[in-house]
């Protein structure tokens, strides 16, 4: 792994400030997480007599939030809304419609952003018309068998109740890195409280990872996007794959390589266990669409190569072109102009130093005007 006092190579630099342009800006963050907290105090006391608990899911819980390639879509929060009730208790329809009333109650209250409310077939979406996100809500009730974080989902298309364990999940993922992050939170805590930290100060080379496969994956399906593997895919694999070792670099070659052997076949069906509850298959919908597993071995074979392209050039304006082409243009464009600068602070305070892989070469970072591509929208909650 890369250690914070370390200087980084120039592909490195290049490539982990290119990614760092995927996460949530600071300020949006900041709404997004008080807006999320509006919600969840309302929620905590709209059902009396009744327990249950509100949280986050998915990827900003997971620290792998990816803004999205195109301008005019937003970020998505997912959370859970989990009433304790048994199944014997409560219907699927039940459960739905309450959650649609509590949401109904919240937006009388006339909370801050003007939020409006969307029905889909398993969650409520509530709307910021003026923000850049919309939050998802996920009603659930507690799963008897799988305790104490596995949850039961509604789902209009389906009889029975559809399993699933968000909170383990993230528990697993983060486990994953666990050595990782320590190292991070470690060397960070000597220059600046760790608490006040915003959230792209802490990030590990999986997660980065993974928002670079991620955006890898939009741009590569930009004419189809439902062609591409779900997010869940990706990060399972990635986290599966994951060795604790290298840079953003090495473990990008690393895990693209090895996702392809981790997708398993049981009685002749494409498995991508969920790694808590092993019986559940991340991939079924492959079945349905047999059309997206050949997508998916296709295009992680296309980022396996992307990505190790990137250090067979020695040149630095050849470098960011393959950022562009894999990552997108902005991000690689706004991070040579980064490396640049610092490169001629360097050199005026003459303090520049060489410092490399064997694969890169630094005498100064020519930039050429860049246009965004690949742009794509963003799936919302079904």
């Amino acid at each position: 792994m890369m250690y914070m006092d370390e200087d980084p190579s120039p592909l490195e630099e290049l490539l982990g400030t290119s990614i760092a342009e995927f996460d949530i800006p600071d300020d949006v963050y900041a709404r997004v997480i008080a807006r999320y907290h509006s919600l969840a105090d309302y929620l905590a006391e709209a059902e009396p007599g009744i327990t249950g608990r509100v949280y986050t899911q998915g990827s900003i819980r997971l620290g792998t939030v990816t803004a999205p390639i195109d301008p005019a879509a937003d970020y998505d929060l997912d959370l859970v809304y989990r009433s304790d009730l048994d199944k014997d208790e409560i219907t699927k329809k039940e459960l739905k419609e309450r959650a649609g009333r509590a949401l109904a109650g919240y937006l009388a209250t006339g909370p801050d952003g003007d939020p409006r409310r969307s029905e889909g077939k398993r969650c409520w979406t509530l709307d910021y018309p003026y923000e850049p996100f919309h939050m998802d809500m996920l009603p659930a009730i507690p799963n008897a068998d799988a305790r104490p974080d596995g949850i039961l989902l509604t789902d209009r298309e389906l009889r029975e109740w559809q399993p699933s364990n968000p909170v383990g999940f993230a528990d697993w993922f983060h486990r994953q890195m666990s050595i990782e992050m320590g190292v991070l939170r470690e060397a960070l805590a000597k220059r600046m409280d760790v608490e006040q930290a915003p959230p792209s100060e802490l990030k590990t080379t999986l997660q980065r990872s993974t928002q670079a496969l991620k955006r890898h994956r939009d741009i590569y399906f930009s004419a189809s996007s439902e062609d591409g593997p779900a997010s869940i895919i990706i990060t399972t694999l990635a986290a599966m794959a994951y060795s604790g070792q290298g840079s953003i670099y090495e473990v990008l070659i690393d895990i693209t390589a090895k996702m392809p052997e981790l997708v398993e076949t049981r009685n002749g069906v494409l498995w991508v266990p969920n790694p808590v509850q092993p019986d559940e298959n991340f991939a079924d919908r492959w079945r349905e669409h047999p059309s997206r597993a050949q997508h998916f071995f296709e295009w992680i074979k296309a980022a396996h190569a992307d990505f190790r392209d990137l250090g067979a050039d020695r040149g630095i304006e050849r470098i960011i072109e393959k950022l562009g082409s894999s990552l997108g243009e902005g991000p690689a464009s706004r991070a040579a102009e980064r490396f640049s600068s610092r490169m001629v602070e360097k050199r005026d305070s003459n303090r520049l130093k060489v410092a490399g892989t064997g694969l890169l070469g630094v005498t100064g970072v020519p930039l050429r005007p860049h246009t965004f591509h690949g742009d794509a929208t963003r799936q919302r909650c079904p």
